[in-house]
């Protein structure tokens, strides 16, 4: 076995053994936190993974994962996201993030939304309808400490629109990355939605821990033009702790680039309750550069799918821009 991938292995191994000693029955505040949306995982990338990102955290995904990893954006790059989920509930995210000599600045928007139905009486059709959900907007700042460290952080202000009221509150996110073993080996961990809503109730407070594994295939020694190494495999895993009102939770995942234009991805998601969400997901990604007046802007279309028998399936659809 190559030696890159015994590595992977032994890192995953290490972290899948941490759930054993945080076994737990459902937790004692499991649904007091408010504006769950926030628990929402954006991006197809990450979910096609499993959920696991925080160690790997090197495109415009990171905004919603751990904002330290926005020092891999070299230029510019935006990414939007349409999540499909059950019973018509809508969620979308928007992240923006630019660098600025050392510096690289964000912009982010995470939104929830569904019609819910308003009657009076025993009718075939509702007499209105109201949309509820919640929205997210942050601004993003990270700063690198030489080639192998980083910090970032978030400010949130935070919506939730509910049918007879509104609620506004403030919320951060404070991460930081580790690249190792040239730039091979990545180390994260965030602190995910510290903050609060009007009124004293709590955000879904999170702690992410997670490592990532990465090869590259080198170019040839004859190649015409000097060329970058293309990523071939990413090995991830991620720990989730959610410090407010639910149990761990654990998650794995590959990535398979192949010619440095389509990759496939599978992860798993492991959680210490009955969660229904816990099981697989797949993914699948397309990159390619922009040809004649477009050829400084690089396109990346990627879907994730989540198959759940219990709620329903799950469809993200995402598109990168880099330019």
């Amino acid at each position: 076995m190559h030696r890159s991938v015994v590595v992977a292995v032994v890192i995953l191994t290490l972290l899948l053994t941490v759930p054993q000693s945080f076994a737990a029955d459902i937790h004692d505040s499991a649904g007091t936190a408010g504006a769950a949306f926030l628990k929402i995982e954006p991006g197809s990338r990450p979910v096609g993974m499993g959920g696991a990102f925080t160690g790997l955290a090197n495109d415009i995904n990171t905004i919603f994962w751990n904002p330290a990893g926005l020092t891999a954006v070299h230029t510019r790059e935006l990414t939007a996201m349409q999540h499909f989920s059950f019973v018509d509930i809508n969620n979308q995210s928007i992240g923006y993030a630019q660098r600025a000599k050392q510096f690289v600045w964000g912009a982010s928007f995470l939104g929830s939304f569904t019609e819910i139905e308003r009657r009076i009486g025993p009718t075939e059709t509702p007499d209105s309808t109201v949309t509820v959900g919640g929205f997210a907007t942050g601004l993003s700042l990270a700063y690198p400490f030489g080639t192998t460290a980083s910090i970032g952080g978030t400010a949130k202000f935070i919506s939730q629109q509910l049918d007879i009221q509104n609620v506004y509150g403030i919320g951060a996110d404070l991460g930081v990355i580790l690249r190792l073993m040239d730039n091979h080996l990545g180390i994260g961990l965030t602190v995910q939605n510290a903050g609060i809503l009007g009124g004293g109730e709590n955000l879904p407070m999170a702690l992410r821990a997670g490592l990532a594994y990465r090869t590259w295939k080198q170019p040839e020694a004859d190649a015409e033009e000097a060329m970058p190494p293309r990523e071939l495999w990413a090995f991830v895993a991620d720990a989730h702790l959610p410090l407010i009102d639910a149990n761990p939770s654990f998650h794995i995942g590959i990535e398979r680039w192949f010619y440095d234009i389509v990759a496939a991805r599978v992860g798993y998601r492991i959680g210490l309750n009955e969660n229904p969400s816990d099981g697989l997901s797949i993914g699948i990604g397309v990159r390619k550069s922009g040809l004649d007046s477009l050829a400084n802007i690089d396109f990346q279309f990627d879907y994730a799918f989540v198959p759940d028998a219990y709620v329903g399936n799950s469809h993200r659809i995402s598109v990168i821009t880099r330019f």
